[in-house]
């Protein structure tokens, strides 16, 4: 039996993409489920306080209080738990997407790459000597290149708990030689709304909403992306805003989505009723706008599940081979009647006839899959935090 005077502290480090909302919901989802566990300290040097403020991060949790370098000071609580059985050491890695970005080009540049990979390997496999017990939830991996392959081979050799939030991206680690890894839902699984017990009149006659990236990735081509992406979202719109006569509401959880978004609402602006927000959402317009949306479109991850989440139905538009973050996460759920496939564009209206059809039977099988996701994050948070894995 655990021991209950056992004192858990964890470590995580805030730094990530400010601009976008998925990343911020995720983590404090992350910081809201680990406070039930024990103590977190967070390296938010270099954060922006509205940051802070979003994850509702106190005083007595920020690192800068100690005075040390994040790290050192990681080092220091690891070194007193070695001599101390009433102290658990955790490092909790930051969830979301890791793959690799493009191999530098100067030999100068790939040598510094190689030396801060080598750095990180270290540190983990210290900390790891320490006691330290280093987890990662909510992450999907790949592609990687030959280096980062070899690199997260051996980081995970280091981990107390290794996971992935898909079934691609098991199979990817298993195909790198990483045979330890489990299965941990996406953290957006866990997300908390404020209508969830108190459901309002939703009005989803009204409006469906479009928000969307413009590449499958950050190193894509827009303009080629935009040839495939448009001349689908041309016959969505015929059915939803001509046939359906629903409004096209047009939102972004993202900054760098600003300007395909408004592309995409001057292109239609003339076509049928098209509203577009010119400011980013937050967290509580996101929830005022999606719960009471019809359909919710888009290529983002998180705009989807949140989507769900708000009680809303979710439509992926994507390119189902290149896009394989968001169709294994869609694929595990058997969600797959909800994705629209770019590079197909053939049946769009048959897809949406379905769902329009069999709507609620959709969202009952939604609400079944939110409670099955959430019942198995908690389960596992719960094993890996009580020694039970």
């Amino acid at each position: 039996m655990e021991n209950s005077q056992i004192k858990k502290i964890f470590f995580f480090t805030a730094q990530t993409q400010y601009e976008n909302l998925g990343d911020v919901m995720i983590i404090k989802i992350l910081l809201d489920n680990l406070r039930k566990y024990g103590t977190i300290i967070i390296n938010e040097r270099g954060v922006p306080e509205w940051f802070c403020q979003e994850l509702d991060i106190k005083d007595d949790e920020k690192a800068s209080k100690y005075g040390n370098k994040f790290s050192i000071l990681m080092l220091v609580f690891a070194l007193k738990a070695l001599f101390s059985s009433n102290n658990e050491i955790y490092y909790i890695l930051t969830p979301g997407h890791r793959f690799s970005t493009p191999i530098p080009k100067t030999k100068i540049d790939y040598f510094r790459y190689l030396i801060e990979t080598i750095k990180q390997i270290i540190s983990l496999a210290l900390f790891k000597i320490l006691g330290v017990r280093i987890c990662r939830f909510g992450v999907s991996i790949g592609p990687f290149s030959k280096l980062d392959q070899l690199a997260e081979r051996w980081k995970s050799k280091f981990m107390y708990f290794y996971s992935v939030r898909d079934t691609k991206s098991e199979d990817y680690a298993n195909k790198l030689g990483i045979n330890q890894v489990k299965i941990f839902p996406d953290l957006a699984w866990l997300m908390k709304t404020p209508y969830a017990s108190n459901k309002l009149v939703k009005l989803h006659d009204e409006y469906v909403i479009f928000s969307f990236r413009n590449s499958t990735n950050s190193f894509g081509d827009p303009d080629i992306y935009k040839n495939s992406l448009f001349p689908v979202l041309d016959k969505i719109v015929s059915m939803v805003g001509k046939k359906w006569q629903k409004k096209l509401l047009i939102s972004y959880q993202v900054d760098l989505d600003y300007e395909i978004c408004k592309d995409i609402s001057n292109r239609y602006k003339d076509d049928c009723n098209v509203i577009f927000l010119e400011e980013k959402i937050n967290t509580q317009s996101m929830y005022d706008l999606y719960s009471r949306a019809y359909m919710i479109f888009s290529n983002r991850l998180h705009v989807l599940m949140f989507a769900m989440l708000c009680g809303s139905i979710p439509v992926a538009v994507v390119d189902t081979l290149k896009h394989d973050k968001i169709t294994s996460i869609f694929s595990d759920a058997g969600l797959m009647r909800m994705v629209i496939d770019i590079s197909n564009g053939a049946q769009i209206s048959e897809i949406l006839n379905e769902i329009d059809t069999d709507i609620n039977v959709i969202r009952k099988d939604i609400d079944l899959c939110i409670d099955h996701n959430q019942n198995s994050a908690d389960a596992i948070l719960k094993q890996v935090i009580t020694r039970a894995i």
